[in-house]
């Protein structure tokens, strides 16, 4: 479970804004919005090596992706900041049957907060903070379980 939690995060699927009655739906409708968003901001198989290695591409178009994805997923607000209750509330409703796994999810998101104080130079549009909170699940991850 926790490794479905961590894709899941990692994805940015954690949202208020996506229903969903079970984790399948919820990684349908993240497929879903990444298949939107690569209408504006392709993938190249390149960048898949490399994210499937854990490695944050250094293009724009694939942090944008990332950022694209967050917004849809309520993961990232409209100003290009990660939303920490965004994803508490999804944590709360998927992992509400058990207390351990949601107090873990919660110290995970928190643990990655600090991303929305690193300056950043493109402002609302989240590309490079979104390139941040990969790097931070990335990095946090193996502290809570999660890999």
């Amino acid at each position: 479970m926790f490794n479905l939690f961590f894709c899941v995060f990692l994805c940015g699927v954690l949202s208020l804004k996506v229903q969903a009655s079970s984790l399948e739906d919820l990684k349908m409708k993240y497929v879903e919005m990444i298949i939107e968003c690569s209408s504006n901001y392709p993938i190249t198989a390149g960048d898949m090596v490399q994210l499937k290695r854990k490695i944050m591409p250094d293009n724009e178009s694939i942090q944008c992706l990332f950022a694209c994805v967050y917004k849809k997923a309520g993961m990232m607000d409209e100003q290009g900041f990660l939303s920490v209750e965004g994803v508490n509330e999804m944590t709360r409703k998927y992992l509400s049957d058990d207390p351990e796994k949601l107090r873990k999810s919660e110290e995970f998101t928190d643990a990655c907060k600090s991303v929305n104080d690193i300056p950043v130079n493109d402002g609302d549009k989240g590309c490079e903070r979104a390139a941040l909170i990969f790097k931070c699940t990335v990095e946090k991850s193996p502290d809570f379980d999660f890999v």
